[in-house]
């Protein structure tokens, strides 16, 4: 790799990140091995959108590379800072770095440049990316099989990474991370995961990972990926929020925080293996399940007793023979319409079309028509 990139980026201080981390309410930082994105939150867009103030728009992707001091330099696509993001230069230029000496070899930053610079889109995610999406699939697979995810709370795309090249940083990095992998474990979702597995444990202690370990006995093999990390998370942990710590040092605290999280990694891979072969089921499809499940539409309220949709009912207990299905047959005077046509083996048959205030609205508002509105049936399907 070259020392430089032929390419419209530029370099600085990582600590131009700490005044958006201070405003969480204001901007996003997510971070992982590789790279990043700095953005504006959804609700402080729409208080801009309001007042007027558009000129605070922020959309940064960036990237690591490191100094031959051991430090960490942010390089971010200039297009997204000065065209994007515009109103932020001020508070940049302070941190621009001229001329700045690399470490070679630097992986990290060659990863930034073939996926952002060259389109490589192949490279594999990083750990913190890698840790949601497992976390996400143990959740989903409880959640499908017990009711509750065992994981209170996803991992977030802003997960922070340590900040500056410290021992505090570090463990400040783990007391975040304990709280999604420990303080996150659900005590109803071991209670439930007891039961199903028909298990004399005891759940009543507080000690949730102590518990999960002796539901499921293949997490004290030796050696144990996922005791290893949780292990090292907790002390980290400890040491971060216990009693007066020690003096910072100097620490390559982002690379270490890195390979703990590849570990955590591994170490949620055999939870997960050991919840599929407990509970007889395959966690991605309980998850893709799971997510179609959340997208179903919700009932706000009852129906009035005389609607046609009470009849509904019916259908409990029956085996469905055939479905017809299609657009409605043209009415004079009534809007267009799916219809749905259900036989049932007892010989019952029940019809499914859309009702409308179409006509309403068509005598209220002149040039409107009931055949100018078509309503559609929206089918979610989850299998089973």
């Amino acid at each position: 790799m070259t020392q430089d990139v032929m390419a419209p980026i530029a370099y600085f201080d990582q600590q131009v990140l700490a005044s958006y981390r201070n405003e969480p309410d204001k901007w996003l930082v997510e971070t992982d091995f590789f790279d990043g994105h700095l953005r504006t939150t959804d609700q402080y867009s729409k208080v801009m959108q309001e007042s007027g103030r558009d000129s605070e728009y922020l959309d940064v992707r960036f990237g690591y590379r490191a100094l031959t001091t051991g430090d960490l330099a942010i390089v971010v696509w200039l297009p997204d800072l000065v065209e994007r993001s515009s109103g932020h230069l001020p508070r940049w230029r302070g941190f621009h770095l001229v001329n700045p000496e690399w470490a070679a070899d630097d992986q990290r930053f060659q990863l930034w440049v073939r996926r952002y610079l060259e389109g490589d889109w192949s490279i594999e995610n990083g750990p913190r990316s890698q840790l949601g999406e497992i976390v996400e699939t143990i959740r989903g697979l409880t959640a499908v099989l017990l009711g509750i995810p065992l994981f209170s709370h996803p991992i977030p795309r802003t997960l922070p990474f340590p900040s500056a090249q410290n021992t505090h940083r570090y463990q400040d990095a783990h007391g975040e991370l304990y709280k999604y992998l420990v303080d996150g474990i659900d005590k109803g979702c071991l209670k439930s995961l007891a039961a199903l597995i028909r298990t004399d444990v005891s759940v009543d202690s507080n000690k949730t990972v102590a518990i999960l370990k002796k539901l499921l006995p293949s997490l004290n093999e030796t050696p144990s990926d996922f005791g290893n990390a949780i292990d090292l998370v907790s002390e980290q942990r400890r040491l971060a929020s216990h009693k007066v710590r020690e003096s910072a040092i100097t620490f390559r605290s982002f690379e270490q925080f890195t390979e703990d999280l590849q570990l955590c990694v591994a170490g949620l891979k055999q939870l997960l293996g050991a919840l599929e072969t407990a509970c007889h089921i395959n966690g991605e499809r309980a998850t893709r399940r799971w997510h179609l499940m959340l997208q179903l539409p919700k009932i706000g309220r009852p129906p009035e007793a005389h609607y046609s949709i009470c009849q509904a009912s019916q259908m409990v207990g029956k085996t469905v023979a055939k479905v017809e299905f299609g657009f409605r047959e043209n009415i004079e005077g009534v809007h267009g319409s799916e219809l749905l046509i259900v036989h049932f083996t007892d010989g019952s048959i029940l019809s499914i079309d859309t009702g409308s205030n179409a006509g309403n609205l068509a005598h209220q508002h002149e040039g409107l028509k009931e055949n100018d509105f078509h309503v559609d049936l929206s089918l979610h399907w989850v299998p089973a």
